[in-house]
């Protein structure tokens, strides 16, 4: 069933943000945007002859909004970086498409798992991970659907399925990124009990 994963994770997802996490401005943000995601990304609009889910216009726009406050070189690296993660995304889709015996299991988690671990490698810095993981999976997405469109008839874009990718993809990097602060907490605790050692 599409979106199931989606509305799974984002529920999830807005219970931890909004009961768990500390109170401040990023916070009510987050919490915000899950709702608006949750309540729009099934509903679409017509543009240019496809439709295009309200939740995946809004998901691109607060991407932008998040890249446009980094300085120009590292807008630059992370418009490279969306081109690449793009590509794998239609890439991975088009050869399903035409050769789908490669297809060893759940695609939506395989395509999850290759753009999460390509973020993984391009970057270390949290925000930027997110930044490039739905800038680049939404200009792919993008792509694949208006390729589609020339063979058959009007694509969506933003689908549940599409959703469905996003939240794991999310998730698997919110838990990448929770591993590592757990791993230096860990570092700077044990080096902390040696200084106190050697004091």
């Amino acid at each position: 069933m599409e979106g199931i994963w989606f509305y799974w994770i984002g529920w999830i997802g807005w219970v931890i943000t909004t009961f768990i996490v500390g109170k401040g401005k990023v916070r009510t943000q987050v919490a915000i945007l899950i709702l608006v995601l949750l309540s729009f990304a099934h509903m679409k609009i017509s543009i240019l002859s496809h439709e295009i889910s309200i939740g995946f216009l809004i998901l691109l726009f607060v991407s932008y909004m998040m890249s446009a406050k980094l300085n120009n070189i590292t807008l630059l690296y992370i418009s490279i970086c969306t081109i690449i993660l793009g590509l794998a995304y239609v890439t991975f889709y088009l050869f399903s498409l035409f050769d789908p015996v490669w297809i060893v299991f759940n695609p939506t988690f395989m395509v999850s798992f290759i753009l999460t671990y390509l973020v993984l490698l391009l970057t270390k810095q949290s925000l930027k991970r997110y930044i490039i993981f739905i800038i680049g999976i939404c200009h792919g997405e993008v792509l694949y659907r208006v390729i589609l469109s020339k063979i058959q008839f009007t694509q969506t874009i933003g689908t549940l399925l599409f959703f469905d990718i996003v939240a794991i993809g999310i998730f698997m990097i919110s838990l990448w990124n929770g591993l590592e602060l757990l791993s230096t907490y860990f570092n700077q605790l044990q080096q902390k009990q040696a200084r106190e050692r050697l004091g």
